[in-house]
């Protein structure tokens, strides 16, 4: 196995490796890269949805997805994103993601790392951006980070759903299973001890501040997080493995020619810490 950096500040290429007999002395290495670099890359592989999640399980508890209409069917802890329908039903969501994010920062526990594999990809378009906001914070002046760091967030699966073209209102039971829960704005990694932003745009407002005000400092930070310079752009491959570290780094999907391109993707997260 062989580790090649991405950009001189997050990113890896894990090269001659075959996820589905990884070895534990491998898993400790890429748990370590995963950490310090943020997001890795595992081309050519060739997983079942039950390969994925054997490998996951080895990062943390495999958490049950969000959206239930959205899973596969025959493996429930694999959440599907496409815009192939079949039967006229469609086999996965085809909408979310192309907002910078990090995954489920609206749990009490959010999403550690995210898995996701591709098996049938556009020949143009429909990459995955990554920018980390761990380099984020070290790019803030002192005082940035004395005022940021005394800072929380409130995060809500509510509003997340607000932003759904055309969702239906969230039903009480709902509500109730998916409470608003209160973040830091700047986070410390539990491995690293590294400090990284803790961002949702469409998720978030920080307590103690005005609705816009509160809004516009989140979408600022963003915007200096995302800065074009800062991004890795991944074009995917079918076959492809990205594993990202949700404590550090935001993403975002772009978009594709739906009508001309298949795209099908298989998606397993883990579940992490209350962020500290």
């Amino acid at each position: 196995m062989r580790i090649q950096s991405i950009t001189d500040d997050f990113g890896g290429t894990v090269e001659d490796i075959d996820l589905r007999t990884i070895a534990n002395g491998e898993v400790t290495e890429l748990r370590l890269a995963l950490v310090q670099r943020g997001v890795l890359v595992c081309r050519s592989q060739t997983l079942q949805p039950e390969d994925i999640v054997n490998f996951a399980r080895h990062f943390g508890p495999v958490e049950y997805g969000v959206r239930e209409d959205f899973q596969l069917p025959s493996n429930p802890d694999v959440y599907v994103i496409s815009n192939i329908v079949e039967n006229g039903k469609p086999l996965g969501n085809p909408n979310d993601g192309f907002a910078w994010h990090t995954d489920l920062s609206f749990l009490a526990h959010p999403t550690a790392f995210t898995f996701l594999y591709a098996l049938e990809t556009p020949p143009e378009g429909a990459n995955t951006e990554f920018a980390s906001a761990a380099v984020s914070y070290d790019r803030l002046s002192d005082e940035e980070k004395r005022q940021y760091g005394q800072i929380a967030v409130r995060h809500s699966y509510e509003m997340l759903h607000g932003t759904r073209k055309g969702a239906r209102p969230l039903t009480e039971a709902e509500l109730l299973a998916m409470p608003d829960v209160v973040h830091p704005l700047v986070r410390t990694h539990p491995d690293t001890a590294r400090k990284a932003l803790y961002l949702g745009p469409d998720t978030s407002l920080p307590m103690d501040m005005e609705p816009a005000a509160g809004d516009a400092l989140i979408h600022s930070l963003m915007d200096r997080t995302t800065q074009r310079e800062l991004v890795y752009s991944h074009a995917w491959r079918p076959g492809d493995l990205v594993v990202w570290d949700n404590r550090t780094m935001v993403h975002r999907a772009t978009e594709y020619d739906r009508g001309r391109y298949r795209r099908l993707m298989h998606r397993v997260t883990v579940r992490g810490e209350r962020p500290s």
